[in-house]
C-alpha cells in the first residue's frame, strides 16, 4: 500500500512532538547521593572482602538457586554440543549497599571480584564459556545483598 506524501508528513509530524513531549513525560526515579556513583558503591562494597570466604561462613549452609535454559542442541552424532544459559541466585550480606529496593547489573569481570558457587558438571568432556566480544556473564547486585549470576555455556 503506498501512502500519499500528505500522510507521511502528518505521521512525521506526530511522531516530532511525541518527540519533543516524551522527555518531559518520562520521570526517572531519583537516586540517593550514594547511587548516584556507582563505581563508589563498588569501591565500598569490595572494600575488606576475602573473595576466599563464602557468604556467612561458619554458620549456616548457603542456599543456591540455580536453573538452566537449553539454547541449542546441536552436533549430534556419538558427541553432542548444546548452548545453554545457567543462572545462579544467593545472598551474600557483605554487598548490601542500600536499605532501599536498587538492582545493579554488572558486567561479568564483576564475578572475577566476588566469591560465586564452583559449579561443575561431572563427566564433562569438553566446556567453555561462550565469549564473542566479551565473557558471556552477567551480575545482578540488589541492594540487599541478592545476587543473580548468569553465563552462557557450551558443552
Amino acid at each position: 500500500m503506498r501512502r500519499s506524501s500528505k500522510t507521511m508528513a502528518s505521521m512525521l509530524y506526530f511522531l516530532e512532538i511525541v518527540a519533543l513531549i516524551a522527555p518531559s513525560s518520562c520521570r526517572f526515579p531519583h537516586l540517593p547521593g550514594q547511587l548516584d556513583n556507582t563505581t563508589n558503591i563498588l569501591k565500598n562494597i569490595l572494600n575488606n572482602y576475602d573473595i576466599r570466604l563464602r557468604p556467612d561462613f561458619g554458620g549456616p549452609p548457603l542456599y543456591i538457586g540455580m536453573d538452566l535454559a537449553i539454547a541449542s542442541f546441536d552436533s549430534i552424532s556419538e558427541d553432542y554440543t548444546i548452548t545453554l544459559y545457567l543462572n545462579q541466585y544467593w545472598q551474600d550480606s557483605r554487598l548490601s549497599f542500600s536499605n532501599d529496593s536498587y538492582e545493579l547489573t554488572l558486567s561479568g569481570d564483576f564475578a572475577d571480584k566476588i566469591w560465586v558457587p564452583d559449579t561443575f558438571f561431572a563427566n564433562d568432556k569438553n566446556s567453555f564459556l561462550h565469549e564473542v566480544t566479551e565473557k558471556n556473564k552477567m551480575i545482578r547486585l540488589q541492594s540487599d545483598g541478592h545476587i543473580s549470576y548468569g553465563m552462557r555455556c557450551v558443552w
